[in-house]
């Protein structure tokens, strides 16, 4: 039996067989990664689908509040205010306003407007101005026009002290015996006075002897157009208290000046009280009058502060002799 011949392996060519195999798995296993990682790039990411979600919750706002306007009483304080540090004798600005405190006015409390007619007199007007400013107080003053350039420190400080000053002609004229024109010179020179000094604006006018002629002629007409131009207002009196009487005494003054009630069942809470500044009688019996009536409860104010809180307020063209 004849024996077959063993193959012989040639170990070179088996090592290089190995090293090929070898190389041939390394490039598939590359280029098998190569490829992978092209197939990545180029997938698109997964997209979620959009979540339906609830509609915004608006956000609620208040409008905005309006800004309100000014009132009568806001710029009245102001220019009380203005005079108070043009003309007064404040130290510092606490003395300010402690002087504006004074000035507040309390429409649901009792209240009377003194006025004075006739000055400002040297020695009388300012004996007033001590009482006025010793209480806290204000009164009003109806000047003729001739007696602004020769007073004007008074004038300073009655605006100073929160007063208020009224038109009382030039030359202290009857208007009833002027022509509309006439009327219209004798009136607004004093306001112009006033104005051109003082930057103050005058808002009532009190006709001497409290004389303007019957309602319906031509004098009242004439008259109260002209207040309507000019936004003022006449102002008559609730109560006289007779001081330029000469048998008037500062007690008979002082007794006029506290009744309750007058002769003509008028009270005195929302009256308009004429007095003069000339004597000085009439200063004894108001240096009287003032801790009186403060006692009761009355306030003193301006006349046109006892207009604009009044139930009717204050008109230009209006005639006025109380508060109602």
């Amino acid at each position: 039996m004849s024996k077959k011949k063993k193959k012989i392996v040639n170990p070179m060519r088996f090592a290089l067989g190995i090293t090929v195999s070898a190389l041939l798995i390394v490039v598939i296993v590359l280029l098998t990664a190569f490829l992978a990682g092209c197939f990545r790039s180029e997938a698109k990411p997964a997209v979620s689908e959009p979540t339906a979600s609830a509609e915004p919750t608006p956000v609620l706002t208040s409008a905005p509040t309006p800004t309100p306007e000014p009132t009568w009483e806001d710029a009245h304080l102001a220019e009380i205010e203005h005079y108070v540090r043009a003309y007064g004798n404040c130290a510092d600005e606490d003395a300010v306003q402690s002087r504006m405190k004074t000035m507040v006015v309390d429409p649901a409390q009792k209240m009377v407007a003194f006025t004075f007619d006739d000055g400002p007199r040297t020695g009388i007007t300012d004996q007033v101005l001590d009482i006025v400013e010793e209480n806290g107080i204000r009164v009003t003053f109806f000047v003729k026009g001739d007696n602004i350039a020769s007073h004007e420190e008074e004038l300073m400080r009655m605006l100073s002290l929160g007063c208020e000053i009224g038109n009382h002609t030039w030359m202290h004229t009857n208007i009833e015996e002027l022509s509309a024109e006439e009327m219209r010179e004798e009136i607004g020179k004093v306001n112009d006075a006033l104005r051109d000094r003082f930057g103050y604006t005058c808002r009532l006018f009190r006709p001497p002897y409290i004389k303007y002629g019957e309602k319906g002629d031509a004098t009242r007409t004439a008259l109260v157009a002209l207040m309507e131009e000019w936004d003022m207002a006449v102002i008559n009196h609730t109560r006289s208290t007779h001081d330029t009487h000469s048998d008037y005494t500062a007690d008979m003054i002082y007794e006029r000046g506290v009744l309750e009630t007058d002769e003509l069942g008028k009270g005195l809470s929302g009256s308009i009280i004429l007095c003069h500044d000339k004597q000085q009688k009439t200063v004894d019996a108001f240096r009287r009058i003032v801790p009186e009536l403060l006692s009761r409860g009355y306030q003193f104010v301006t006349v046109s502060e006892l207009l604009h809180y009044s139930e009717d307020g204050f008109h230009a063209g209006w005639i006025y002799s109380s508060a109602n």
